[in-house]
């Protein structure tokens, strides 16, 4: 189909005149204020029923809580569920009309405060929310014990989840390693209390994949002890056979991903391959075919129609990661979507089964997300919302994305944020802002926290360095055991190229990071003292043989896919180089004022991590501020404290590397 000129004949409509009429017409700010920045998206999560006829998002509340919104487009009438829960993941419909949400709490009844998965069936009858699956024992409710496996297309008011189950414990102890567990796969009714065993695995088995009648046709098994990876195909008798076998793993390697239109298991796997191969294997032969194949550019992850199984397109990566779609339909509604809002990024985000009705996000790296409903039999387009309105109207930092040469010739990608109004910036304060992860990377999209920092004068650059995703497996692996080193140095050279460029100010650049990017400004203020002027840690690791000791504790030693991840990432066979990068242990080399922010109920990196570097600066006599943020994660899930930490960034820059440009 000829997709030119039908993008210009598209109805555009708004859904929610009430939303667009408030937030149409901002007047614009020369200086956006922090509770801009730090509140939550005011529409997002949003899913479209499987018949058209309803829309669901999430808002957020006063007290900290989220509401769902039902909005049915028809009577344009809508009712609101409270969740009772602050971190919402993830808002489906199901093909018997529920509403399916995913959503995530911290608890204290373990021995180490761990992050609880929720499935919750929204009533819109009584207005309830109602949480799925999470009467049982041990571990049916412990981190993502509890996840939404699949839809049942065929099977209307049921669904698929898979948990944890306890099989055997050492006394009372409730930490991960003094019990045995095994992943079992459930039909789950939503509309009774009905529950039935579908899969049984083992004390190996991480995953499975089923068919749209809710039978298990794939498993994955992962033996921490064999160190074997392996694929599963169950037979037309049910007996289940080992068709493909890793050796020498201590990570899953291998992922079953959906069923190809003839039948065949689609997976990936670890191999040769630079920039990844997605395979399938025939159920019957075991014979084993290339699906797909990504060349040039990094194949960053497939996209899976739950509710037939069927591949739909790719991801791929590389310095402007994009979509490419395999299904004829999904490419139509993309193509006619970019024809409409030209230069900017749309992300298809739902759609119904049959194709008909699409959910898009829309933005800029300088713009946050608005929410626009496709019908393609029309074709029309109706606004629904804006996710940061309160920033609508508002001049924010221009985002290119650039390589610069390492020390060792490398290329390394790197986004660069220029303060609103200077997109030449020159000779400017700078703060270098490394991801977190590090096995994760930064995309050209609206950053909130990024765009927080260039509202204050100041130039923000993000480095890609290696170890980080997106960029090919041989980009990716050489981040391996180099905490500290290689991935450092990548880091310390984007400042080098910034001043070199002459963009930079090479006496007002800071360091500020979050998690591995929080590992990354102490390791900068430690390592390369003379480097920065300050620098500011958020959940950041401060000793990587502390933390190696507290993921073992987790989980009663090396028995964990985690911990052997860690392990294999960091090198913690090497007990003199883990401690020769860790910031806490080299606290006599800071020059520079620091600040620590840690959310106090974080379950990835624990906050005891800023303790111990506030006390090691404490003894050494050196400049440093530690802030607690209550109740606060590792994902800053939270409005309140998001603005307590940008306010404690706003001041401390200020402070330290002086006023930014105006």
């Amino acid at each position: 189909m000829n997709l030119k000129g039908v993008a210009t004949k598209v109805l555009v409509g708004f859904l929610f005149a009430g939303i667009m009429s408030t937030n149409g017409s901002a007047t614009p700010q020369p200086r956006p204020t922090a509770e801009a920045f730090a509140a939550l998206p005011t529409f997002s999560n949003v899913a479209v029923s499987t018949d058209g006829t309803k829309l669901a998002y999430s808002v957020p509340r006063e007290d900290g809580n989220l509401d769902i919104v039902v909005y049915t487009l028809a009577s344009r009438t809508s009712v609101r569920i409270n969740l009772e829960a602050k971190k919402l993941r993830r808002i489906q419909f199901e093909e018997g009309g529920q509403i399916l949400v995913t959503a995530s709490v911290t608890s204290n009844d373990f021995v180490e405060k761990v992050e609880l998965s929720r499935v919750y069936a929204l009533d819109l009858t009584t207005g309830r929310a109602r949480v799925l699956f999470t009467n049982g024992t041990g571990m049916r409710n412990l981190n993502s014990g509890v996840s939404l496996s699949g839809l049942l297309p065929n099977e209307p008011n049921s669904i698929l989840i898979s948990a944890f189950d306890q099989l055997s414990s050492r006394g009372n102890d409730t930490r991960l390693g003094d019990s045995t567990f095994t992943l079992n796969l459930y039909r789950v009714a939503l509309d009774s209390d009905r529950v039935v065993l579908v899969g049984r695995g083992n004390a190996h088995t991480v995953q499975w994949l089923a068919d749209q009648t809710g039978q298990p046709i794939a498993r994955v098994d992962l033996n921490l002890v064999a160190n074997t990876n392996s694929l599963w195909l169950r037979g037309e008798n049910g007996e289940w056979r080992n068709v493909l076998e890793l050796s020498g793993t201590s990570l899953q390697s291998i992922s079953a991903l959906g069923v190809s239109d003839s039948g065949r298991i689609l997976f990936s796997r670890d191999t040769e391959d630079e920039f990844g191969i997605i395979e399938s294997i025939d159920p019957k032969t075991d014979r084993i075919a290339t699906v797909l194949r990504a060349e040039g550019v990094d194949l960053s992850g497939i996209i899976i129609d739950e509710y037939t199984g069927r591949m739909l397109g790719v991801n791929v990566g590389g310095l402007t990661p994009d979509t490419r779609w395999t299904n004829p339909k999904m490419l139509e509604a993309q193509t006619l979507l970019e024809g409409q809002y030209p230069g900017k990024t749309v992300s298809i985000v739902d759609f119904t089964p049959d194709y008909k009705y699409f959910v898009a996000s829309v933005s800029t790296p300088s713009e946050p997300p608005k929410y626009h409903l496709l019908n393609l039999s029309g074709p029309s387009i109706s606004t629904m919302g804006n996710a940061m309105p309160s920033l609508l109207g508002v001049g924010m930092g221009q985002v290119r994305g650039t390589t610069f040469k390492s020390r060792d010739g490398v290329d390394i990608p790197v986004y660069v944020t220029t303060p609103p109004g200077h997109d030449s910036a020159k000779n400017a304060p700078t703060i270098i802002f490394p991801h977190g992860g590090p096995a994760s990377r930064d995309v050209p999209s609206f950053d909130w926290w990024a765009q927080f920092m260039a509202s204050r004068g100041y130039v923000v650059i993000q480095p890609q360095f290696r170890g980080s995703t997106g960029f090919g497996d041989s980009f990716a692996e050489a981040g391996e055991r180099q905490w500290g080193k290689r991935m450092q140095d990548d880091v310390s050279d984007a400042v080098a190229w910034a001043v070199k460029e002459g963009t930079t100010d090479a006496s007002r650049v800071c360091i500020v990071g979050a998690s591995y990017g929080g590992y990354a400004a102490l390791a900068g203020v430690t390592i390369t003292p003379d480097l920065y002027k300050c620098a500011i840690s958020v959940a950041g690791v401060a000793d990587l043989p502390q933390m190696m000791r507290e993921e073992r504790a987790d989980v009663g030693g090396r028995r964990s896919a985690t911990v052997n991840y860690w392990y294999n990432h960091i090198g913690a066979d090497d007990k003199s180089a883990m401690e020769a990068a860790s910031p806490r242990r080299l606290v006599a080399n800071v020059r520079a004022p620091i600040l620590l922010i840690h959310g106090k109920d974080d379950t990835v990196v624990k906050f005891e991590q800023s303790q111990i570097m506030a006390t090691a600066l404490r003894r050494a006599n050196k400049p440093h501020k530690l802030i607690e943020l209550r109740g606060e994660d590792h994902w800053l899930s939270r409005a309140d404290t998001r603005l307590q930490m940008l306010r404690e960034i706003d001041a401390f820059l200020a402070e330290h590397l002086g006023k930014g440009l105006e």
